[in-house]
């Protein structure tokens, strides 16, 4: 089927389906458990290393670099810092939300390059508003870990990972939903099922006990099962539940850090079904998170405004029924396509009318991103220019109602500049390769993809991004990939401390 066809029928959801979970207390991570020596650096990949990187969505570095202050209890994050090497921050890609970061994990490039540039797929204003996403594996434009790994003969796995339906993956469960779903219902999990690998879920049911059925602890139950009985060498798990804490109540928010705690826990199960199925002391773990969080106040409407400047016209009914100019949002930021790329009048009257707004008081734009901006950060290819909301403010697509207004219960957001403090990533390297008391100050996202794939004895071709020599023990990385020169050089606070 094409990527065309299955992006406008598919109706499923983030991997809800109805799994009991195993129940039993959130094991302790010792210090002592990462004991077995890295393998020696080699060209071949190696069957015997193991990587799992867990991915905890819209995770802040404060959560394991300063919970105590926060009154935060993650006993797993925690010892995986202290008995691991860690970064005290990552900074992502343009824009910094979900499916673009999380493909920049596993390919080593920016958005730009692997083709994955926002959650949401670009449809027109006059076009059916499906509110379809980057399911789908073959919008990829860049190898990933799972392609070269499934090449050299490893076994694969992922569980909710982005982009990842229709992966040539050996044991897979990918994130897929109907956005016109809410909340999910029975067409949601007949869809993941179809695109999960035949008969794997339905095992995972009949294993029974447990009532955790939550998103999350469904998914820490099928990573236990995966590991446990496939043993993989690469294995990709995605948890969700703290980014939605996060968008409706707020970073560090009182009824976010219960959330924080609970998927601490999973991680837990994670690590003891590692140390269960002895591969443990073969096994380095990649904690990470896809981007930060910002707090918000406001919402802002670019389309609205190119409504009123008659950039795109509505009937009575408001429904568009033309276009010149239109809105890609992304939370944090937002993309202005133009229906004619070459229409030069309508791109110098949409680069004024929001130059004009970023330059008055109290503005909701921080700043204006032209092409060449774009093009140096990896970003929107066919974007006009990009916006990046002001501090408190977030982007949304209506056409209709005021330009500005109360968030209500939106109270945070991402997809800002990566540059920004408060948009920085998680990165925490645990296990047989990572070198015990090592710490960097700011990580790159482009570089934990690489990263990993020298861990299992594999190299990009083509990534931006080199192994993060800094967080490794030595000998990891085979010589032919060693870091003599970096894209950019490392930041002189980046050195690893012991």
């Amino acid at each position: 089927m094409k990527r065309t066809t299955r992006l406008r029928t598919a109706a499923a959801t983030l991997v809800l389906f109805c799994l009991l979970c195993v129940s039993g207390p959130t094991p302790s991570v010792s210090l002592a458990e990462h004991t077995g020596a890295p393998q020696a650096a080699s060209a071949q990949p190696r069957r015997d290393a193991h990587v799992i990187m867990i991915s905890i969505d819209g995770l802040i570095p404060e959560y394991y670099t300063q919970p105590s202050r926060l009154g935060l209890r993650v006993p797993n994050l925690t010892r995986m810092k202290l008995g691991g090497a860690y970064a005290e921050g990552v900074e992502g890609v343009f824009p910094s939300v979900t499916y673009p970061s999380h493909t920049t994990l596993i390919t080593g490039v920016r958005p730009a390059t692997h083709g994955i540039v926002n959650n949401r797929i670009f449809e027109a204003p006059t076009e059916p508003q499906t509110g379809e996403w980057y399911w789908f594996s073959d919008a990829l434009k860049s190898e990933t870990l799972w392609s070269m790994a499934k090449k050299a003969g490893l076994v694969t796995a992922n569980v909710g990972w982005p982009v990842t339906a229709g992966a040539d993956i050996d044991y897979s469960v990918p994130e897929i939903k109907d956005p016109s779903e809410t909340p999910a219902g029975a067409r949601s999990r007949k869809r993941t099922l179809q695109y999960a690998t035949p008969g794997l879920v339905e095992k995972v049911f009949a294993g029974g006990g447990g009532s955790d059925n939550s998103t999350d602890g469904r998914r820490a139950a099928i990573s236990e099962y995966i590991i446990t009985n496939h043993k993989p060498n690469l294995m990709l798990i995605h948890f969700i539940e703290l980014d939605g804490a996060h968008h409706d109540n707020g970073p560090r928010s009182a009824a976010a850090l219960p959330v924080a705690e609970r998927i601490d826990g999973y991680v837990g199960r994670v690590i003891e079904a590692v140390r269960s199925a002895g591969i443990f002391d073969q096994t380095t773990f990649f904690l990470v998170s896809d981007h930060g969080f910002a707090e918000v106040t406001k919402k802002f409407d670019p389309g609205v405004v190119l409504v009123k400047e008659k950039l795109i016209t509505l009937d009575p009914n408001g429904k568009p029924t033309d276009w010149k100019a239109a809105v890609w949002s992304a939370s944090g930021s937002c993309a202005i396509v133009l229906k004619d790329p070459n229409d030069k009048e309508t791109a110098a009257k949409v680069t004024a009318i929001f130059t004009k707004i970023a330059a008055a008081n109290r503005s909701p734009i921080n700043r204006i991103l032209n092409q060449a901006d774009l093009k140096k950060l990896g970003a929107i290819p066919n974007a006009l220019l990009m916006i990046d909301a002001a501090p408190g403010y977030a982007f949304d697509d209506k056409l209709t109602g005021p330009e500005t207004h109360d968030s209500k219960d939106y109270r945070g957001t991402h997809g800002q500049l990566p540059s920004r403090a408060d948009m920085r990533s998680a990165l925490i390297l645990y296990g047989a390769s990572a070198r015990v008391g090592a710490r960097m100050s700011i990580a790159r996202m482009v570089d934990i993809g690489p990263t990993a794939a020298a861990v299992l004895g594999l190299t990009f071709s083509e990534a931006e991004g080199l192994p993060i020599a800094e967080l490794l023990k030595s000998g990891v990385i085979p010589a032919q990939t060693q870091p003599n020169k970096r894209s950019k050089k490392p930041k002189p606070e980046s050195k690893p401390t012991q």
